[in-house]
């Protein structure tokens, strides 16, 4: 008898996890996923891998970096807070949450959560792809961002084809530089 109650309890797991994972699949209403018809929803093996273990920092992270690449910023701000709440100096949660803001237009506030994570760990090398990039196309603080890009180029290797990126933004930014007009500043401050 105890056998088959097992049976029945572990069917019942399987029923409910695979009506779950095929609803996120197939999705309804405003958490359903925004990608093209047949294509893969990217939360999902993030989901399945939470049913076996809601608290692994991994997959709670991967479906938080899933949810701000689907442009789905409340749940992955909601991810990402979850990160923090049980370490709050997790950089990787911390850097990305700035995405949340700037993908809200909270630019000064994205700049904080990339200080903050820098703050942390100087050499974190996300932290400083994206504060380069946030200095250089958002706030066109061109000094600013051949600062960010010189310390990503130290953190990566100046051999590496990372480091050859970042030389390609340095030159944009010098280029931009020499082409401002003598009165304007080098840098913008933009809006938040």
């Amino acid at each position: 008898m105890g056998a088959l109650l097992w049976l029945v309890v572990i069917a019942l797991v399987i029923g409910i996890s695979g009506g779950y994972l095929a609803y996120r699949v197939i999705g309804s209403g405003p958490s359903a996923t925004t990608a093209a018809p047949g294509a893969a929803d990217p939360t999902v093996p993030w989901r399945a891998r939470l049913l076996q273990n809601p608290d692994d920092p991994t997959a709670i992270l991967g479906l938080a970096h899933a949810h701000l690449d689907l442009g789905q910023l409340a749940d992955a701000e909601s991810l990402y807070q979850k990160v923090l709440s049980r370490d709050p100096k997790n950089v990787e949660a911390i850097t990305h949450l700035g995405g949340v803001y700037l993908g809200r237009g909270a630019a000064d506030a994205a700049l904080r959560q990339y200080d903050e994570a820098l703050t942390l760990q100087p050499d974190y090398v996300h932290a400083l792809w994206d504060k380069g990039h946030f200095l250089q196309q958002v706030k066109r603080d061109y000094r600013s961002a051949i600062r960010t890009w010189e310390a990503f180029i130290r953190a990566v290797g100046a051999d590496s084809q990372d480091a050859k990126t970042a030389q390609g933004f340095i030159a944009e930014a010098r280029k931009a530089m020499e082409g401002a007009p003598a009165n304007a500043p080098a840098s913008s401050k933009g809006k938040s």
